[in-house]
């Protein structure tokens, strides 16, 4: 599997959670079955347990960056997209570019016409603070 296609299960995994309050075991066997490698499986288990362990930290980047908007009222697709990529960008040593532009394309297909300029925005500040990588 592409390193995209797991990021988009990681995404929905993620924006799962945000509605539901919790990442849902069932949904996540659900959307791994079939052919799957293990290191694809191993990467959006680090996502998503990175995220759940992280969440305070993500949520006060996304809220310190995300001026004129409060947190509650952020489209959840978007947050979700958010949480993911700030969790790649703060705690993982994938290309920052990389996890930018995958977001945004997933943006594109998932979400409001500007919300990939809105994402493109944050994730461009959280950058400057952590340093390029």
């Amino acid at each position: 599997m592409k390193r995209r296609a797991a990021r988009e299960i990681a995404f929905k995994l993620t924006y799962e959670m945000i509605m539901t309050g919790q990442f849902n075991a069932e949904t996540r066997d659900e959307l791994l079955s079939g052919e799957i490698d293990s290191d694809s499986v191993n990467y959006i288990n680090g996502l998503t347990s990175g995220i759940a362990e992280h969440l305070d930290d993500l949520k006060s980047v996304i809220i310190k960056y995300a001026k004129g908007y409060e947190y509650d009222r952020i489209y959840k697709t978007d947050l979700a997209l958010l949480l993911l990529a700030c969790y790649e960008i703060k705690y993982t040593d994938t290309p920052h570019a990389v996890v930018v532009n995958e977001v945004v394309e997933i943006a594109k297909t998932y979400s409001d016409v500007k919300s990939h300029t809105f994402i493109n925005g944050i994730l461009a500040s959280v950058i400057k603070e952590v340093g390029n990588g």
